[in-house]
C-alpha cells in the first residue's frame, strides 16, 4: 500500500537525559525556521525543555535569525558565535546540564549545493555525539531535484528522519517519496505555514490523499475543531442542511478560516473542488480582512439578503470602507463561489477518502 511506502507517524527518539537533534539540509530549505518551530512544538506539546543552537559559523546572520526567533518565542538558546566549531561542540551538553534542558536542536550550516567542505563539517558534528537524531530538512516543492539532493546527504551522513517545509503550498509532496526511496527513514514533521506553531506530525494517510488529489479532510476537520466553537459548528451544520447561506455566514466562515491559517492552507487540504474559483483577495490575509470590513459596512438587511445590493448600495458600501465599487463586486462574487464550495463539501462522500 502507498501509505506503507511513505510511512506513518514516527516520533523523535528522545529517551535520553540529553537528547541531540542535528538539522541538516541545503540553504534556503527552511532549516533555521524549522529549528525554532521544532523547539516550540517540543516545549508546548511534548513538555520538553529544548535548547536552540545556531551552528553555521560562516554565516553570522544565521545566529542572529535563530536567536531572535528564540527570544520572541521564549525558547532557550546558546550563542556560540565567538567560539570555533570544535570548542563549541564541547559546550552544548554542559550548558544543557547547567540550565536543566533536555533537547538540543542544532541548526547546522547550509549551502546552495552539496560540497565536500560542507559534508566534512557535518560529519564532525554528527560524529561528536554518541546518540542523536540526524534530521534532514527539505522544501517539499523541490520536485525532480529532490532525489539527487537526498542521495548526496545520505552517502555522507546517517539520516534518521526528515522534516518537510512549505506543505501549505500547492506542491503535492512527491519529494517525500524521493526521500523515503533514498533513505528508508521516516518523515517526522511537516511545516505548514510561516508562523511558529505551523508544524505538524507527519501523517502518511494525509500525504497519499494529497498525491491522489483527495485532499486531507481528516487534518482539515481536526484543525477546524481547534478553532471553531460548538455554537458555530452547529450553525454551520444547520446551514448545510437548509441550504441557507448569507453574508453573515460568509463572514463567520472567513473569520474561522483566519484562525485556521488562511484560505490557501484550507484549500491545500481539500480535494480539488471543480468549478470553484476563489480570488486572491481571500488567499491574502490582509485582503481577507478587507473583505470582512466590507461585509461589516453592509446593513443587516443587505447581509441577510445579498440579492438586494444594487449599484447605489454598492457605491455606499464602497465609500464607507474606502474601497472601489469593483472590490465590493469581487466580495459578492467570492460569496457566490463560496456557496458553491459549501455545496461541494456537503456532497462529498467521505468513504472515498479511506485508503
Amino acid at each position: 500500500m502507498l501509505v506503507e511506502y511513505v510511512g506513518t507517524s514516527t516520533p523523535l527518539n528522545l529517551n535520553n537525559r540529553f537528547n541531540i537533534i542535528i538539522l541538516i539540509g541545503l540553504q534556503g530549505n527552511g532549516k533555521t525556521t524549522t529549528a525554532a518551530k521544532l523547539g516550540y512544538y517540543l516545549k508546548k506539546i511534548d513538555g520538553k525543555k529544548p535548547l536552540l543552537v545556531p551552528f553555521d559559523f560562516k554565516r553570522p546572520g544565521s545566529f542572529d535569525q535563530l536567536i531572535q526567533l528564540a527570544k520572541s518565542n521564549n525558547l532557550s538558546y546558546l550563542d556560540l558565535r565567538n567560539e570555533d566549531p570544535n570548542s563549541a561542540l564541547k559546550k552544548i551538553i554542559p550548558f544543557m546540564e547547567k540550565e536543566d534542558l533536555n533537547v538540543a536542536i542544532i541548526d547546522t550550516a547550509g549551502r546552495k549545493e552539496i560540497d565536500a567542505t560542507l559534508m566534512e563539517e557535518l560529519k564532525e558534528i554528527v560524529a561528536y555525539f554518541d546518540k542523536k537524531e540526524v534530521i534532514m530538512v527539505m522544501d517539499v516543492t523541490l520536485g525532480q531535484t529532490a532525489l539527487d539532493i537526498v542521495k548526496g546527504f545520505k552517502e555522507n551522513l546517517p539520516i534518521t528522519g526528515g522534516i518537510f517545509t512549505k506543505f501549505d503550498s500547492s506542491a503535492k509532496g512527491g519529494s517525500v517519496l524521493s526521500f523515503r526511496y533514498a533513505t528508508g527513514s521516516p518523515i517526522k514533521f511537516i511545516g505548514t505555514g510561516e508562523k511558529i506553531q505551523d508544524i505538524e506530525v507527519f501523517d502518511g494517510d494525509a500525504l497519499i490523499s494529497r498525491l491522489l488529489g483527495r485532499g486531507d479532510l481528516k487534518g482539515l476537520f481536526e484543525k477546524a475543531q481547534e478553532v471553531i466553537t460548538l455554537d458555530e459548528s452547529e450553525k454551520i451544520a444547520k446551514d448545510f442542511e437548509s441550504g441557507k447561506f448569507d453574508l453573515n455566514d460568509f463572514k463567520m466562515q472567513l473569520e474561522s478560516i483566519q484562525k485556521m491559517g488562511g484560505l490557501s492552507k484550507v484549500f491545500s487540504m481539500l480535494p480539488d473542488p471543480d468549478g470553484v474559483r476563489i480570488s486572491k483577495e481571500l488567499m491574502d490575509e490582509k485582503l481577507l480582512r478587507r473583505t470582512i470590513a466590507i461585509i461589516n459596512a453592509m446593513t443587516k438587511e443587505e447581509r441577510l439578503h445579498p440579492e438586494i445590493i444594487n449599484a447605489s448600495r454598492k457605491e455606499r458600501i464602497a465609500r464607507g470602507t474606502h474601497v472601489s465599487k469593483a472590490e465590493v463586486n469581487q466580495v459578492l462574487k467570492n460569496f457566490e463561489n463560496f456557496k458553491k464550495l459549501l455545496k461541494f463539501l456537503k456532497n462529498i462522500d467521505l468513504s472515498r477518502f479511506r485508503l
